[in-house]
């Protein structure tokens, strides 16, 4: 499993995450034919709801992907959230990277 860097952002802005995916042999994994799925864990461990993300595939053949979260689902308390990116290529469902997403409280939004 793959550790993204941490990423620091205020409650009310898009979060964005940029990466780029690779297998165990540390290969580029290819996710052209992959289903990705993000989850949002907030800082007691419970899923964050209701969430919407999209996440694109950049560059497939290179595991390169973005995962985009509009500032209308980003107005979160804040804290410590932990993010994770699961990946299903046929019968296969493994998670790929997790990180961790510091939210600090937004002044202008109190």
């Amino acid at each position: 499993m793959i550790y993204h860097p941490d990423i620091s952002t205020v409650s009310g802005t898009p979060i964005v995450i940029n990466g780029t995916l690779y297998d165990g042999n540390g290969n580029l994994l290819d996710v052209t034919n992959a289903q990705l799925a993000w989850c949002l864990l907030d800082p007691d461990g419970n899923p964050v709801a209701p969430l919407s993300a999209t996440i694109s595939k950049t560059d497939p053949a290179n595991g390169a992907i973005s995962i985009e979260v509009p500032a209308t689902y980003t107005a979160l308390r804040p804290g410590r959230y932990t993010d994770a990116l699961e990946v299903t290529e046929g019968m296969n469902t493994e998670v790929f990277w997790i990180g961790q997403i510091l939210v600090a409280a937004n002044p202008f939004n109190v």
